[in-house]
Order: structure tokens, then sequence, then C-alpha cells
């Protein structure tokens, strides 16, 4: 699979954290499996390919030449391409979707939503039909990417939204890896936990537990990719679990495979191909 991220203008760097492509490196008659890492993110992504089906569900993800919101994800998911794999898209900054608070993003957790249906509720479905008219006839992907660009940048003119509680909120759970306890970062900002957690299902589509894990997850995954070996209890104790057992039960969680299997299975993005299921 090849994979390539590009910086946003500036103007839109305050909520898109980059544009994205994958695509397979041709039309693949069997069902390889695909599967995404959880980062917490929010994405709007455009199927240039086949159509993409859920593995463990068989229910389709995506038809062809459909645009649709996707995530955030709380484990990892698998799925297959019915073809041709290809998507583009625009990954959003942590809590900062401009698609908030018009639609709860908890609503979106774990989903593919078509486009469409959720810019109905925004009275902007025609301007949906044209950027996924546009985008299937696009001559390339630098073409697609100025598209999306476009489309955000008149979306962003009318619905401007951040948070400053799940903003502060966010930045310090990623400052302390995900360490940090629930009670103790609602108590820091001055809110009661349950404050918080509206907040996050709004803004996030995670609650802030979750979005520890998950943050824990991604360091601990980094440090497996940079650093350390997959079976360190060094690591484990160093990232906050009580043992290499839990760290393993999480990372199988968010990443689909054990530590071990992870390092035979190098990601692409945040994309993980392997032609084996089984982890």
């Amino acid at each position: 699979m090849n994979y390539k991220e590009i910086h946003p203008s500036p103007l839109l760097a305050d909520f898109v954290k980059c544009f994205w492509i994958a695509e397979s490196d041709k039309d693949i008659s069997a069902t390889p499996t695909h599967g995404v890492i959880p980062g917490g993110y929010l994405d709007l992504v455009f199927n240039a390919g086949n159509r993409v089906v859920a593995s463990d569900t068989f229910t389709t993800l995506a038809e062809s030449r459909e645009s649709f919101l996707i995530g955030p994800f709380d484990s990892f998911r698998r799925f297959h391409a019915q073809g041709r794999f290809i998507f583009f898209g625009a990954r959003f900054h942590l809590g900062k979707s401009p698609l908030s608070p018009h639609i709860p993003l908890a609503e979106a957790r774990n989903q593919a939503i078509p486009l469409c249906s959720l810019f109905t509720q925004l009275n902007s479905k025609t301007v949906v039909s044209t950027l996924e008219s546009d985008l299937a006839h696009a001559s390339g992907t630098n073409e697609r990417f100025a598209l999306l660009e476009t489309f955000l940048l008149k979306f962003l003119d009318h619905h401007l939204a951040q948070d400053a509680v799940v903003n502060q909120a966010v930045k310090m759970i990623e400052e302390s890896y995900g360490l940090t306890q629930v009670e103790r970062l609602a108590a820091a900002i001055g809110i009661s936990v349950r404050h918080l957690e509206r907040k996050f299902a709004v803004y996030v589509g995670l609650s802030p537990k979750t979005f520890c894990r998950i943050t824990r997850f991604r360091h601990v995954k980094s440090m497996i990719e940079r650093v350390y070996g997959p079976n360190s209890c060094d690591l484990a104790y160093q990232c906050g679990y009580y043992d290499q057992t839990q760290l393993i039960r999480e990372f199988r969680l968010f990443a689909g495979h054990t530590p071990l299997r992870y390092k035979a299975v190098k990601p692409v993005g945040f994309f993980l191909y392997d032609p084996q299921t089984h982890c």
C-alpha cells in the first residue's frame, strides 16, 4: 500500500492536521485485510476506488465515489476493498472538527457516515454532491487535495467552532501521554467530570477515559517503533501499565496485533495491511 501526507494551507492549519491518500499498488482480486489504527482523530474521506466492506460485519463501509465522515474509532477496525483500494481525505486536529457542535461527534464513533446525510442537516447537500462529482473526475492527487481544501475553506467560513475547555484537556492528556486521571484533569480545568464527558462527546467523540487510553497506546506504539523491542517489561511500567500482560492486551485492542506481530507488519500511515488476519 502507498501512503502520502501533505500539509494544509495556513488558513486551514488550525483545524486540519493533514491531507492524506492511501492506495493499493494494483487491483486485487482476493480480499486482503486492511486495518485502521485508532488515534482519536476524525477524518473526512473520499473513496476513489471500489466498494469497501467491514471485515467483521461484512457491511458496506463506503461505496465507490462516496465521501463520508469516519471515526473516531475506539479499537482497531479491519476492512477489505472489493477491488482497487483508494482512499484520500482530510484529518482534523484532535478536538477541532469544524462539524462540532452542529453534529455531536459521539454519533460518528466507530462509524463511516455518508457526508451527504450529514450535510442534509446543515442544508448543504448540493455542495457535497458537487464535491463528490468533482473529486470523481479529478485528474490526479494534487487536484483532489485542492478540491478538498477549497471545500473546507468555504465551509469553515461559517463553521469556526472550537472549545477552550476541550483544547486544554486534549493538550494536558497528550502532554501526560495519557497517564492523567480524568478526575484530576477535570479538577485542574475547574469543571466537573460529567461536564468534561459531555464536552468530549460533542467535540472529540470519545470519553475522556478512552481518549487517555488511546493516547497512552499511541505513545507505546511510538516507543516500540523507535526504541524498545516488543517484549520489554520496562516499557509497560514506564507507560503506566500494571504489567506486560496488560500492555499486550491493550496493544492488541488498538493495533489489531500483539507487539511482536506488529513489528513484522509495518504500518503505512495509520493503516495496516496483513494477509494473515490472525494476530
